[in-house]
C-alpha cells in the first residue's frame, strides 16, 4: 500500500524558522507515530538505508532570507507524510488522517492544522494506490505512444543522489530511475528488473529542464546542494516493457521520494 498524506497548516503568530524543516517534521511524525504504534515508530527510526516513510518541510507562500524563513498569520502552508508499506500507510492514516491531529509543532513553533487530504482531487501532492494497481496499470494496460516515450517531473525539494562516493545535485536519467527502482525492490512483492538504471543511462535522455541548485543545512551544519525545478524525460526506445516500467516508476516517485534524504525533506517529486 502507498499512501501520500497532505497536511495543512497556519501558524497563529508571524514567525521565523528554518529555512527547510524536513528534519523537524521527520521528528514530529514519529512522535505523533509512537502515540499511535511505538513499535513501529522506533523501527522507523532504527531502520538503516532508505525508510518506508517520506516526511516533506513546508511548502507555500514562504520569505525566504539567508538560512531562515518567514511564515506569517493568514497564510496556510502544507506539508506531506507519505508510507510505503502497508503497516506504515495504515498507521499514517489512522493516526493522521482519520484521527487529524490539532497541532504540528515544527522547530519548537506549534502550527494549528487545519485540513488533512489523501485523494490528488483534494490536494494534488496526496492519494493513495497499491504496488499491484501501478503495476497492472503501467504494465499491461494501453497507453498512447507519446504518453509512454515522455515524462515530466516537478522536484519540489532539493533533490541530490549519491553515486560512486560522490554527492550528485542533478537529477540525471539513470540516478533518478535507479532510485526509484531500487526503493521499489525494497519495499514492494512485485519485483521489477534493476536494468531500469542501465535503461535509463543508456535510452533515456533530458530534453528539457528548469532546475536550479538549492543548499540544505545538515544536522551537524554541513551543507549538502540539491536540484529544485522540472525536468522533461524521454526514452529512445520501443520496448513497451520497458517503456512501461518507465513510466510505472515516474507515478511511484509520487509515494517514495527520489534519492538521499527523503525521510527529512529531500526529494519531494511528482
Amino acid at each position: 500500500m502507498l499512501t501520500s498524506l497532505v497536511l495543512t497548516l497556519a501558524t497563529d503568530k508571524t514567525v521565523r524558522l528554518p529555512a527547510h524543516l524536513g528534519r523537524a517534521n521527520y521528528s514530529e511524525t514519529l512522535a505523533h507515530l509512537h502515540q499511535v504504534d511505538d513499535a513501529l515508530a522506533s523501527s522507523l527510526h532504527d531502520m538503516e538505508g532508505a525508510k518506508p516513510l517520506t516526511c516533506s518541510s513546508l511548502f507555500g507562500n514562504i520569505e525566504y532570507r539567508d538560512r531562515e524563513a518567514l511564515y506569517r498569520t493568514g497564510e496556510l502552508y502544507w506539508l506531506r507524510i507519505t508510507g510505503l508499506t502497508q503497516p506504515v500507510s495504515e498507521v499514517i492514516l489512522d493516526g493522521f488522517w482519520q484521527q487529524k491531529p490539532d497541532c504540528w509543532t515544527l522547530a519548537g513553533h506549534p502550527f494549528q492544522v487545519v485540513n488533512a487530504f489523501c485523494h490528488p482531487q483534494r490536494h494534488p501532492w496526496s492519494g493513495s494506490t497499491t504496488y499491484e494497481a501501478l503495476a497492472e496499470r503501467h504494465l499491461l494496460g494501453e497507453t498512447t505512444s507519446k504518453r509512454m516515450h515522455e515524462v515530466t517531473l516537478e522536484f519540489a525539494s532539493p533533490t541530490a543522489f549519491k553515486s560512486k562516493e560522490l554527492q550528485v545535485p542533478l537529477p540525471l536519467p539513470n540516478l533518478v530511475f535507479g532510485s526509484l527502482v531500487d526503493r521499489w525492490n525494497r519495499f514492494s512483492t512485485v519485483a521489477l528488473s534493476e536494468q531500469v538504471r542501465a535503461f535509463g543511462e543508456l535510452a533515456v535522455e533530458v530534453n528539457a529542464f528548469d532546475l536550479r541548485s538549492v543548499p540544505i543545512e545538515q544536522k551537524n551544519k554541513s551543507i549538502r546542494v540539491g536540484a529544485i525545478g522540472t525536468a522533461r524525460y524521454r526514452a529512445c526506445y520501443e520496448d513497451r516493457y520497458w517503456l512501461g516500467l518507465y513510466q510505472l516508476l515516474a507515478d511511484f516517485a509520487l509515494y517514495s521520494g527520489v534519492g538521499v534524504q527523503t525521510a527529512t525533506g529531500m526529494g519531494q517529486v511528482r
